[in-house]
């Protein structure tokens, strides 16, 4: 049986994908222009990687420039646990799955080796290295929003809320910076919404603006701010899901310069990390298998391989995540002939679509995939244990 919380993410679904352009806007309710500042690093960064100033954009990353005494680096090491945050939840998932074997945060690790083209990007093109440091910049934009969405309602604090806008929109004041609505993970929404005539970042900003009523009149509707969180949540992994594919879908088509083939399969990996911590935890270990180009430079491909190993293991799941399946993506919108590429008659999920034979259950490493399960499982027992303690 659909539970009614199931029901109405459900509907919530179909219904921003297919509504008409809202122009929603958020206004927060505190001032929190410095916060969004840290997006303009974000954009100097990328302006110092295309020009090939590598050093310069790595001593910002560190040190920072636009918000005093805050950088990048920090968002990307922050330490939940630390922070005296009792969820950690969203946090665990990413982890769990990209967890380097130096010990060190993820997100700083992948930005320090992807900077450096060393590391974990050792051997790889200065191409593949550049668009995966300033696509990962976006991933922890976007996971401090989550940051600060799970202290939102430990803390009851509006504040944190609008916090979470500003790490995910970036400058929204026009007075602060002309580049308004750039620098964060929210106008990668934009961009795919164009591609895939869909409505996510409305969704995103609708989410924020229900969390912002949680808040009215100084009294706490925590139901109503952790149902807007995971909303977010929801919008932002259909974006990127939506990126995965995308990219998936044409970094191995044929005759490609090897060039523009590092660019496009750097930036629909370093993509789908943004979202893969909200999505299948199975699904989300096989993307990384399949789609980590830093294990494959001698690896040759067939167009359309990756996406449709892809779409294939999206469809012998119930879903990618949070209810969203691939009609919700309308992802033959990008590519009209996904169907046709893949052999698929229909995007039918779990069962029916083709025969259980026929199921891609390719290989992924099996311990690795426990590792995560479980880690998964513990926080999802400590999140649920939290809740019935409140």
């Amino acid at each position: 049986m659909v539970s009614v919380t199931t029901a109405a993410l459900l509907l919530s679904v179909v219904s921003f994908v297919y509504a008409e352009e809202e122009g929603l806007t958020y206004t927060p309710g505190n001032d929190v222009t410095s916060h969004s500042k840290i997006a303009l690093d974000q954009l100097d960064i990328k302006g110092l990687i295309d020009s090939g100033n590598f050093t310069e954009a790595k001593e910002i990353y560190i040190n920072g420039k636009n918000r005093e005494g805050k950088s990048l680096q920090k968002m990307a090491r922050i330490d939940w646990v630390g922070a005296g945050l009792e969820d950690l939840t969203e946090y665990e998932k990413y982890d769990a799955l990209f967890r380097p074997g130096n010990g060190e945060p993820y997100l700083d690790s992948f930005n320090l080796d992807a900077m450096d083209c060393a590391g974990s990007f050792e051997g790889q093109s200065p191409t593949m290295c550049a668009i995966s440091a300033k696509k990962n910049l976006l991933c922890t934009g976007l996971a401090y929003s989550q940051y600060e969405g799970v202290k939102a309602i430990q803390n009851e604090n509006e504040k944190n809320w609008d916090e979470l806008f500003a790490f995910w929109n970036g400058v929204y004041d026009e007075d602060v910076d002309s580049r308004v609505n750039s620098g964060g993970p929210g106008p990668v929404q934009k961009s795919r919404d164009s591609d895939f005539g869909t409505s996510f970042r409305e969704a995103s900003i609708q989410a924020i603006i229900d969390g912002q009523e949680g808040f009215a009149d100084g009294n706490f509707d925590k139901e109503k701010v952790e149902q807007a969180f995971m909303d977010f949540n929801k919008a932002n992994l259909a974006t990127f899901a939506q990126a995965t594919i995308k990219y998936a879908g044409i970094f191995d088509e044929a005759d490609l310069e090897a060039e523009k083939m590092d660019k496009k399969w750097g930036e629909g990996y370093t993509y789908f990390r943004c979202g893969a911590g909200l999505m299948d935890p199975e699904l989300a270990l096989y993307i990384d298998y399949v789609l980590d180009p830093r294990d494959k430079k001698d690896v040759n491909f067939t167009p359309k391989e990756t996406v449709c190993k892809i779409v294939d293991k999206m469809l012998s799941l119930p879903s990618i995540g949070m209810d969203i399946v691939l009609d919700d993506l309308n992802i033959e919108t990008y590519l009209p002939t996904i169907k046709e590429d893949c052999d698929i008659e229909e995007f039918k999920h779990a069962e029916g679509y083709k025969k259980k034979s026929d199921y891609v259950r390719s290989y992924i490493p099996f311990l690795g995939f426990l590792t995560v399960c479980t880690i998964y499982a513990i926080g999802f027992y400590k999140f649920n244990r939290n809740k019935k303690e409140d």
